[in-house]
C-alpha cells in the first residue's frame, strides 16, 4: 500500500468517525430535550389536575351547606321570582346572611264552559334561608357579595361559588389546604401520568413569597413549576403552588439511559476498532519497511562471503595455485570461514524463528556465569585486538552459579560484546564486570562507543530493529542480535536493559537468577 493512499484512507476514516460521533451526540441531545419537554408537560398537567381537585374539595364543603337552597333554586328556576338578601352582624361579630326569594305562581281557573270564561289566579310564595358565617371567615368582605342580582341567583352554583370565594378567601391558607393533602393529590396525579420523580412542594403568596405550607428544606430559588390555586372574586390569583424535582435529571434520563449506554458502548467499540485498524496499518507498514531493510541487509551480508568464495574457487582452478599446496590450504580455509559466516547468520534467523514459535529447546544445567563470559570474550577477543582494541575483565560476583543453557547464553553475551565492538570508534574499549545484586548475578558490558539516543534505547530489543534504515551498511547486522538476547534472557527468567548517551558509549546489564 502506498504511503499517500494510506494517509488518505486514514483521513477519510477519521472524518467518518468524527461525523458519526457528532451525529450520536446531536441525537442524544435531541432525545434529552424531547424527554425534558415531555416531563415538563406531564408535571403541568398534574399541577392543573391537582388544583382542580383541591378546588372541588373546597367547593364541596359549601355545596353541602347550601344543598337545600340549591335544590329549591333548581326546582323553580323557570318561574317568575324576586330575590333579596340581608346581611346582619351581631355584637359578637357573627355574621348572618338571609336570602329571601318570592316566587309568583300563576294558574288559570275555568269559570264557564259555555262562554269559555276563565280567571287567572296568582299565588305568591316566599322562601327564606339564613346562613351563619363564623367570625374568622372575614365577614367584613361578605357585604361585597351582590345578592340582589337575579340573573346570578337563578343559578345556585354560581352564587354559592362566589360566596365560597369571598368566604374562603379571607380564611388563612393553613385552614384551606395542608401539605399532606397537597403532596398526596399531586403525587397521585404524577403517577397517573407516569412521572415517578419525588417533588418538593410549597404554597406561595401571590407575590411569590413562601407561606408556612412547604416541604422541609424547600428552596425558593429552585422553584421551577408554578401555577395559581385560589382566586379572589375578581379572578386574581391569591396563592400559587410551586414545585421542583431534585432528581429531575435522573427521571428524564432514566428511560433513555439504556439506549444512551448502548450508543456509548457501540461508539467506543467503533473508535477502538478504528484506532486498532490505524495502529495495525501503521504497524504493518513499519513491519514491511523493517523486513525490506532486513532483506537488504541480509543480502549484503551474504554478498560479501559469496563473492569471496567465488574468488577463492576461481583461484583454486588456477594452474599456479594447483601446484602450491600452501595456497590451496589458504583458499580452502577462506572458503570454510566464509561458509561458516553465512551458516552463522542462517542459524541466527532460524533460532529467532523458533523463538517466535516457542520451539527453541533450552537445556538447563548448573554452570558458572563467569565461565560463560570468559568463553564469549575469547570468541571475540581476536577481532577486538585486530582493531587495536582492548577488553577489560573484572569478576566480583560472590555467587555466580546459575541454571542455564550454555550454548544460548554464550551466544547472547557474544552478541552484546560484538555490538560493543561494532559501535566503537577506531580502537574499541570494552569493560566486562560481574557482581551480585539481591538474588541475581549481574553481567555488565560497557563500551566507549558512539552511544544511542533515548528514542533508540526503547526499540533496540525489537526484532529487525536497527538504528539505520534502508540499504545502509556502515554497520553490519540485520537487527536480530539484541532481540535474540532479550528472548534468551527472558527464557532464563532474567532481565536485560541498556543505558546510553550519544557520544559517551553504552552499557548493557544482564541479570540472571542465581541457583539457591
Amino acid at each position: 500500500m502506498k504511503k499517500g493512499f494510506n494517509k488518505i484512507l486514514i483521513v477519510l476514516m477519521s472524518i467518518a468517525l468524527i461525523g458519526l460521533v457528532i451525529i450520536q451526540l446531536y441525537w442524544s441531545q435531541k432525545v434529552f430535550v424531547s424527554q425534558t419537554e415531555e416531563f415538563n408537560g406531564r408535571v403541568y398537567q398534574s399541577l392543573n389536575a391537582t388544583v382542580d381537585e383541591i378546588n372541588q374539595k373546597e367547593l364541596q364543603h359549601y355545596y353541602s351547606k347550601f344543598e337545600d337552597v340549591r335544590s329549591d333554586f333548581d326546582s323553580t328556576v323557570d318561574k317568575p321570582q324576586v330575590m333579596s338578601s340581608q346581611l346582619i352582624q351581631d355584637s359578637a361579630g357573627v355574621t348572618y346572611i338571609t336570602m329571601t326569594r318570592y316566587i309568583l305562581e300563576r294558574s288559570v281557573v275555568q269559570v264557564s264552559e259555555t262562554y269559555n270564561d276563565s280567571l287567572i289566579r296568582a299565588n305568591l310564595y316566599s322562601q327564606e334561608k339564613t346562613v351563619k358565617i363564623p367570625k374568622d371567615s372575614g365577614a367584613d368582605i361578605i357585604q361585597n357579595l351582590s345578592l340582589d342580582n337575579e340573573e346570578n341567583f337563578k343559578n345556585a352554583n354560581f352564587s354559592i361559588e362566589r360566596l365560597a370565594r369571598l368566604d374562603a378567601g379571607n380564611r388563612p391558607i393553613s385552614k384551606r389546604i395542608n401539605l399532606a393533602l397537597l403532596d398526596s393529590v399531586f403525587n397521585k396525579q404524577l403517577k397517573r401520568r407516569g412521572v415517578m420523580s419525588h417533588p418538593q412542594l410549597a404554597v406561595l403568596n401571590s407575590d411569590s413569597t413562601l407561606t408556612d405550607i412547604a416541604s422541609g428544606g424547600f428552596n425558593l430559588k429552585e422553584k421551577e413549576y408554578t401555577i395559581p390555586i385560589f382566586y379572589d372574586n375578581n379572578d386574581r390569583p391569591q396563592y400559587l403552588i410551586s414545585a421542583y424535582f431534585p432528581d429531575k435529571q435522573l427521571s428524564i434520563l432514566g428511560p433513555i439511559i439504556p439506549i444512551v449506554m448502548l450508543t456509548v458502548i457501540f461508539t467506543i467499540i467503533i473508535v477502538s476498532v478504528f484506532s486498532l485498524a490505524i495502529y495495525y496499518m501503521q504497524f504493518q507498514r513499519s513491519l514491511s519497511e523493517i523486513k525490506t531493510d532486513f532483506i537488504n541487509n541480509m543480502t549484503h551480508e551474504f554478498k560479501t562471503p559469496i563473492a569471496t568464495i567465488n574468488i577463492a574457487s576461481d583461484a583454486l582452478r588456477n594452474e599456479k595455485v594447483i601446484n602450491d599446496s600452501e595456497r590451496i590450504k589458504y583458499y580452502a580455509e577462506l572458503i570454510k570461514q566464509e561458509n561458516k559466516r553465512m551458516n552463522t547468520q542462517v542459524e541466527m534467523v532460524l533460532r529467532m524463528a523458533k523463538l517466535e514459535r516457542n520451539q527453541l529447546d533450552i537445556n538447563l544445567q548448573e554452570m558458572s556465569v563467569e565461565d560463560l563470559i570468559r568463553k564469549s570474550v575469547s570468541n571475540i577477543r581476536f577481532m577486538v585486538e585486530n582493531s587495536n582494541g582492548t577488553i577489560f575483565e573484572e569478576y566480583k560476583a560472590v555467587d555466580s552459579i546459575i541454571e542455564g543453557d550454555a550454548f544460548h547464553l554464550v551466544n547472547a553475551l557474544y552478541n552484546i560484546l560484538d555490538n560493543a565492538r561494532k559501535y566503537s570508534k577506531e580502537s574499541p574499549e570494552i569493560f566486562v564486570k560481574t557482581y551480585n545484586e539481591d538474588n541475581f548475578v549481574v553481567v555488565e558490558i560497557r563500551d566507549k562507543g558512539i552511544g544511542m539516543a533515548k528514542s533508540v534505547l526503547k526499540k533496540i530489543f525489537e526484532q529487525f530493529y536497527r538504528e539505520e534504515t534502508g540499504n545502509i551498511h556502515n554497520v553490519k547486522g540485520h537487527g536480530l542480535g539484541l532481540a535474540y538476547v532479550k528472548k534468551i534472557v527472558d527464557l532464563h527468567k532474567g532481565e536485560v536493559h541498556a543505558e546510553s548517551e550519544p557520544g559517551k558509549g553504552s552499557a548493557f546489564f544482564v541479570k540472571l537468577p542465581v541457583k539457591n
